[in-house]
């Protein structure tokens, strides 16, 4: 039965290949929408990383650095030998287009100045060191952020937050004329270390707690994203057991003649399962192909991980397996007496 199972992928190769292209698409796709909620966590690992924090404290109140924005006074971190940094939300236009992006105040050379990969560092007030996706800005122009001017001197890379917004760097005493006048706060402390002591009117938050208070707001675009990635594994198991169904129909008598001589229908129903395999697999390395030309066309940053493309030829067959279980039923059905029929 298997080797008759080959010959049939052999005999209706075309049909086989137009439904391998389109369930690769589908499942092209779906391997696209794993990746964007991936690189939710992926992108904010992966700039908390680069900040270098072991520890955050930010006012009692407040949810987390990146999600409320309650004041300290920076003489705390004196007190609890912390760096103060002020984080803010605001716009850069670059070009014609205004940018979102996420101010970080940090005093230069402490804990919380940005590790530059191209060009200078912050060493004084007035300068500005942006990640580098943040379009039509070079190092050495000047740009102006929450109404006073700045000029880039260097360049971050893979910092950015809320599924792309870029973090820009900017001393504490900048960010501080921007957001309260000059006054001597900040929103948050960091810490290389575990601190031993904390002012009662703050909390300390660890990485993994940062990460997920970052996370929070994107929760509802992480479930639709697997809501339209589950729609996909449905619509290919739609294809591949409508293909396999029609195949049924057309070997109707084929499988008659086959119980007739004896073969198990559980035989039969391993050949039909080979082709749900085959096809599956096919599909599944045609889609890896496919997701890895068309992530970098995504308006955001796409991320596929490993992970990613080893679980795809999984679900695959476990989509394939389930689509063919309608093929299966109308084998199941087939009276071996049409084999003697007109």
């Amino acid at each position: 039965m298997l080797k008759a199972a080959l010959r049939d992928l052999q005999w209706r190769w075309k049909r086989f290949v137009i439904a391998m292209i389109g369930v690769a698409l589908v499942f092209a796709m779906g391997l696209i929408m794993t990746a964007l909620t991936a690189s939710f966590s992926l992108e904010t690992g992966r700039t908390l990383r680069s900040i270098g924090a072991e520890r955050w404290a930010v006012a009692s109140d407040a949810s987390g650095p990146f999600t409320s924005s309650s004041l300290i006074p920076t003489s705390t971190a004196d007190d609890n030998e912390g760096s103060p940094v002020m984080v803010l939300r605001e716009t850069v236009t670059t070009g014609s287009k205004v940018r979102d992006i996420i101010m970080m105040g940090a005093e230069p050379g402490q804990l919380g100045s940005p590790e530059v990969k191209k060009g200078d560092g912050l060493a004084s007030a007035g300068q500005v060191v942006v990640d580098a996706s943040l379009p039509n800005v070079d190092i050495g122009d000047t740009i102006s952020v929450g109404g006073k001017d700045f000029t880039v001197v260097g360049e971050t890379s893979g910092q950015s937050l809320f599924a792309g917004i870029p973090l820009v760097y900017v001393s504490l005493h900048d960010a501080q004329n921007v957001a309260v006048l000059g006054q001597p706060l900040a929103t948050t402390l960091l810490f290389d270390h575990i601190p031993t002591f904390i002012a009662p009117d703050l909390k300390v938050l660890t990485n993994a707690e940062v990460k997920a208070d970052v996370l929070r707001p994107l929760t509802a675009a992480r479930s639709s994203i697997g809501f339209v990635r589950l729609l996909l594994w449905v619509v290919a198991a739609i294809v591949i057991g409508s293909v396999l169904y029609l195949q049924a129909l057309e070997r109707t008598r084929d499988f008659a003649v086959f119980k007739a001589t004896g073969t198990s229908t559980a035989a039969i129903g391993a050949g039909l399962a080979l082709q749900a395999v085959m096809l599956s697999l096919a599909a599944a390395v045609l889609a890896a192909i496919l997701a890895t030309f068309l992530a970098p066309l995504f308006p955001l940053h796409v991320e596929i991980p490993t992970s990613a493309y080893l679980l795809l030829p999984v679900i695959t067959v476990v989509v394939g397996l389930l689509a063919c279980s309608v093929a299966l039923r109308r084998t199941a059905r087939v009276d071996p007496a049409l084999a003697f029929g007109a």
